[in-house]
């Protein structure tokens, strides 16, 4: 069952918790009420694989989305504009002054997320008012984050954190959510450079104008290059990506299935990921600007890398992407699930 504690308290006086759960494979899930976000991921040899902070504030403070829910859009808008039907939208322009990105000032990562504990689910839900950000229509969100273990022959062979995430909105309105971890498989002792990352079943990537990091409407086969992503370290060939990555991949996946996505791994530690979403993107922390986090450590340039299970970006206003808008009287469902293995 998970666990409450304190978690600190917001600027405003709001108190905040940490939930936490411990499998029976010993792995420790921790999330919090701010932002739904994920904050803790630790293996049983006590080593913590994603980024973070100690408390709240740093979370309230610091704005690179570690761990968080984004959406209502995750990735970024062109002009923070978009049109369904004859309707016109303007939403607000947080990054650079020129771009919607994930969700807005106060989006879903920026808000204390109503909680209620059953069993080994821990149940997340927030509604968000019309015209929050520019949006449209009153959206309801539900995030259910449910612990398991996979039992064989009575002994442990996994351990699994599966993210349900549902939505209804009252207007039509473009959704897109995801979650937002910063995975570092050692633990913050090596570059997240250092670790392995595979994409599985994959059309291509998304093709990114490098000044605007937004796409150009092209995937792009990624074989014989730098985005052929096939148990490799994630640092091998990013001298040849401008930027660093942060793109996504077009997932082969069929009916809404959840199949598997992307692992990341150390030699010990592994973390695999499972989804219902048409992409994953991978963003190798490019930003990250010396933010102090966990235990004393600094979040340096690819100190963690983000891998979210989403939609493509600008989605709404690129002719051939998946579909984005949510109407009313639909509900929009995404699973994401991580497993996670560990070998002494």
């Amino acid at each position: 069952m998970w666990v409450a504690q304190s978690f600190g308290a917001l600027k405003n006086g709001k108190e905040c918790h940490l939930y936490s759960i411990t499998t029976e494979s010993g792995v420790r899930i921790s999330v919090t009420d701010f932002g739904a976000s994920l904050v803790s991921f630790i293996f049983p040899d006590g080593v913590d694989v994603l980024l973070g902070f100690d408390n709240v504030s740093g979370y309230e403070n610091h704005d690179f989305y570690s761990g968080c829910i984004v959406g209502r859009v995750a990735g970024r808008i062109e002009g923070g504009q978009f049109s369904i039907g004859d309707h016109e939208y303007q939403l607000s322009l947080n990054n650079n002054n020129d771009t919607h990105l994930h969700g807005g000032f106060t989006g879903l990562s920026k808000v204390v997320w109503d909680v209620e504990v059953l069993g080994n689910t821990l149940r997340l839900s927030h509604f968000q008012p019309d015209g929050t950000d520019g949006y449209p229509g009153n959206l309801t969100v539900t995030v259910d984050m449910t612990a398991r273990s996979k039992t064989v022959g009575g002994r442990v062979k996994g351990t699994f954190l599966s993210i349900d995430m549902r939505a209804t909105c009252d207007q039509p309105c473009p959704v897109n959510l995801t979650f937002h971890p910063y995975f570092n498989m050692s633990g913050g002792e090596k570059s997240a450079l250092a670790d392995k990352l595979t994409v599985y079943d994959y059309a291509g990537y998304v093709e990114m104008d490098p000044d605007t990091i937004l796409p150009t409407g092209q995937i792009i086969d990624c074989r014989g290059t730098a985005f052929e992503f096939r148990d490799r370290t994630i640092g091998e060939q990013i001298g040849s990506v401008e930027g660093g990555y942060d793109h996504t991949f077009s997932l082969l996946s069929k009916d809404g299935w959840v199949v598997p996505a992307a692992e990341i791994a150390s030699d010990t530690r592994r973390v695999k990921i499972h989804t219902n979403q048409p992409g994953i993107h991978v963003y190798s922390g490019n930003y990250l600007n010396g933010t102090p986090g966990k235990a004393g450590q600094r979040y340096e340039r690819h100190s963690g890398v983000a891998l979210e299970a989403q939609n493509f970006p600008n989605a709404v206003n690129v002719k051939g992407f998946p579909e984005s808008v949510l109407q009313p009287g639909e509900e929009y469902k995404r699973n994401i699930t991580f497993s996670f293995e560990f070998q002494s």
